[in-house]
């Protein structure tokens, strides 16, 4: 089934304060997967961009390890980290131009390094196998999204996106990672993550969340996460010890 997207523009507002899920987690159905430093390794990418916006302002450019430790932030995070190893103030309108010629950079290259984690596409599969839906649910725009996924072979393989731009909030608020469920006819989800917006997401929506230990955020135990997944490759084993009831079907 091709990945849908739909926007909404008359959303309840709804608390984004973490709240653990239901003791009683119903058999899984649903899968939602965040997208950078979950599913797909984009940093370098993301770096080349960002670097390039930020070269004609006379901007230092970031580090891989700089990158990295904001691109759970989004973009205006990367530029406003730049403004401060400069040493430099800048205004809303500043901010915004950079964060433009960021985004016009990485939508010209949005693949050029990125690539999918080791075992990320296998498990896509084996999930799909015994009855599972598949999601996305990323921060990241609709145009790269949709550019990225088909690049890497991940278009297919899933039933729902949802992007930053899909609806008017993004996460931590839950309503983006629920509308995901809701597209790809799921009940019962797990979300996959890897930073303290999925987890929050996945809690406010109370839902269980498990975090990959080799995503972007250096110490995901710290976010107390229902399991940690080390590999793609334990999946299965992992998230049945944090007591998230997967299909029978399912390896």
């Amino acid at each position: 089934m091709n990945p849908t997207t739909t926007t909404l523009t008359t959303p309840t507002s709804e608390a984004t304060s973490p709240t653990p899920p239901s003791p009683a987690t119903p058999t899984i159905d649903t899968v939602v997967f965040d997208l950078d430093g979950t599913l797909v390794d984009t940093v370098a990418d993301i770096a080349h961009a960002v670097n390039r916006a930020l070269q004609p302002a006379g901007l230092p450019a970031l580090t891989l390890a700089e990158v990295r430790g904001q691109v759970g932030l989004g973009g205006t995070a990367l530029v406003r980290r730049a403004l401060v190893k400069a040493g430099r103030e800048a205004g809303h309108e500043e901010v915004a131009e950079l964060q433009d010629a960021y985004l016009t950079a990485y939508a010209a290259e949005p693949v050029r390094h990125s690539t999918v984690y080791p075992g990320a596409a296998r498990l896509l599969d084996e999930l799909r196998g015994c009855g599972v839906r598949l999601g996305i649910c990323t921060n990241k725009s609709g145009r790269i999204t949709g550019e990225l996924l088909a690049a890497l072979g991940l278009t297919e393989r899933v039933d729902a996106v949802v992007t930053g731009d899909t609806l008017p909030v993004r996460k931590p608020d839950p309503r983006p990672l629920r509308h995901t469920v809701e597209l790809a006819g799921g009940t019962a989800a797990l979300m996959v993550g890897d930073s303290t917006s999925d987890v929050r997401a996945a809690r406010a929506a109370r839902l269980p969340v498990a975090c990959v230990a080799f995503g972007y955020h250096d110490d995901v135990a710290a976010l107390a996460p229902d399991a940690v997944l080390t590999d793609y490759a334990t999946f299965f084993t992992t998230v049945r010890g944090a007591g998230i009831p997967l299909p029978a079907t399912a390896p």
